[in-house]
């Protein structure tokens, strides 16, 4: 019996050293709180303003959009979202989604926006260069790029007929990307909210993190660049 309860004592020992590894290296638990409260903040201002979001996410797998909808009011502004899906509901909207991106784009260096975020205004020349064809026929611009978060963003907002709409296009690591070479921890996150005043795009740069802790990253800039845009109208 006491060798039963040994055993027991030293599966429970290691499954708690697992557990204890694991939660460190994917460090979402400890930064989820910090999470909820920021979207919880995000969905009251949505509410009180009678607006609605959508999400379209590629390196934080679903993240965005789960600390969104842990709000109590969440199902009031929060309508939906997708994870590294190739088109969204309508290909009409995901060409209008490409097509305000670019123009946003235009005349300005999505490589300029390092530290804050850009308006449409603010930085100087770029533009062509960015896409690349995926399937026969179909155009689109890289995973990991500054115009690619912001095409998702204005796609997420489309397709769901949302106010304002959130994009994310990042490298979470652990190896860099395999048709640039951008390495990982290096990522852009953008708004599109009903105005060109209220709408974004932040860059993170690469950093010494694990995949995990990219992806909360990720995440944790998002929620901020969306509040921060909300405050601006």
């Amino acid at each position: 019996m006491l060798a039963r309860c040994n055993l027991r004592s030293s599966r429970s020992q290691h499954s708690s050293k697992w557990i204890s590894a694991t939660r460190r290296k994917f460090s979402v638990g400890d930064d989820w709180s910090n999470l909820e409260t920021k979207a919880g903040s995000i969905i009251k201002n949505l509410v009180k303003h009678k607006e609605t979001v959508g999400v379209a996410e590629t390196a934080t797998g679903g993240l965005i959009s789960a600390a969104l909808w842990s709000s109590p009011l969440g199902s009031l502004a929060f309508k939906g979202a997708g994870v590294r899906l190739a088109y969204g509901i309508s290909r009409e909207a995901d060409a209008q989604g490409v097509a305000k991106a670019r123009d946003y784009f235009k005349d300005n260096d999505p490589n300029a926006a390092d530290t804050a975020t850009t308006s449409a205004s603010s930085l100087p020349a770029v533009g062509a260069g960015w896409p690349l064809v995926y399937e026969e026929g179909d155009e689109h611009s890289e995973t990991g790029s500054a115009v690619h978060a912001l095409e998702l963003a204005h796609s997420a907002k489309l397709n769901l007929g949302t106010s304002w709409g959130i994009g994310e296009s990042s490298i979470p690591g652990p190896d860099a990307h395999r048709r640039t070479g951008m390495p990982p921890g290096m990522g852009f996150v953008a708004v599109a909210g009903p105005t060109k005043e209220t709408t974004g795009v932040l860059k993170l740069n690469e950093g010494d993190k694990t995949r995990g802790e990219n992806m909360a990253r990720f995440t944790n800039a998002a929620l901020d660049l969306m509040a921060h845009l909300q405050s601006k109208r």
